[in-house]
Formats: structure tokens, sequence, C-alpha cells
């Protein structure tokens, strides 16, 4: 049975993507930079792991008020998966979108993927429409669900086994698939 958050989906398509989703992602073991990062984080969320998804991102460090900082520790130690709508909130901050938010909360979690243009492209190829905006959450929460939505309709060997998030095999996947 299809999850709502997949109605309308190409099932044909749908069933494509899973068969190939094995070799498309069979590489991704091999990025050191990205396992060694979601491997480095062991304990509940907080603001270290943003810092920690910064990095990763290759971005600059930017230096948080210690308010701002407190305030998106709480949030990610509140935040619960698939739920984006405390999330919301940080969209407020200069500089900061959901993209980046993506970032924190799926290095935080490990649940939540990561926010692609590519995967969203992807998913509206398969009768998905889901857009890919940058500074509204609500996109992102729907992208959310979408890869929820295929967690769930995965065949049992649909899903490779290789210690990685399903969330990023899915995201990848979704970004390599033609």
């Amino acid at each position: 049975m299809i999850p709502v958050s997949l109605y309308g989906i190409d099932v044909e398509m749908c069933e494509r993507f899973y068969s190939e989703l094995p070799s498309l992602v069979a590489d991704s073991i091999e990025d050191e930079h990205y396992a060694k990062t979601i491997y480095s984080i062991q304990e509940k969320a907080s603001i270290d792991h943003v810092f920690i998804s910064e990095k990763w991102s290759k971005r600059p460090p930017k230096a948080w008020p210690e308010d701002i900082m407190m305030e998106m520790e709480m949030i990610l130690q509140t935040v619960s998966y698939p739920d984006v709508s405390l999330l919301e909130h940080l969209l407020t901050l200069d500089d900061i979108d959901t993209r980046r938010i993506s970032e924190w909360v799926h290095f935080s979690t490990n649940l939540y993927p990561l926010y692609s243009e590519k995967a969203c492209q992807t998913l509206t190829k398969m009768g998905l429409e889901t857009p890919y905006k940058l500074n509204d959450m609500a996109s992102y929460g729907l992208y959310v669900s979408r890869i929820e939505g295929l967690k769930i309709y995965s065949p049992a060997d649909g899903l490779p086994e290789i210690g990685l998030p399903r969330a990023r095999m899915l995201q990848l996947g979704l970004e390599r698939f033609e």
C-alpha cells in the first residue's frame, strides 16, 4: 500500500528507482568526509552539531550571540521527526535557509534528509510536486514527508545495508536517478 505522502507517484518509475537505488548509492560509503561527520556525533542534539555540520558543508565559521545559540540548541533538542514546524523560527536568523537548517537537523538526528534541489526535481518528475524553496519551511516539510513515504514504501531489498542513514541514501539516490 502506497503511503498518502506518495499519492500520485508514477509507480513504475518508483519501482525502477528502488531497483536501481543500491547501485546509485554504492559509492556513498566511500565518502569519508560525510561518514566521519555523521559518526562523530554521539550525544544528544546540541549546538556543537551545528558547528559540525557547518564544517562538513565547508562554510566559514559563524559567531552567533549566546542567546541565539541557546535558542538554536533548544530547538534542536525539541524538534521531533518528521515535524519541521519548530524549525520555522530559525529562518529569521541572518543567512539561514532551509538547506542549512536541513544540514543541522540531519547531523543532529540522523533522521531528517538533507534538502536537495535535484532530489526535489526527481520527486516532481516521479509525479510528486515537491518545490525547492530555500525560505519556506513548509516546502522542506513536504520534502521530509516524501522521503519518509519512500522509506515506508521501500521493498525489503530497496534500501541497501551500507550503514548510512536511510534519508541520506534516498536523497543521494534521487539526485542520481535518471
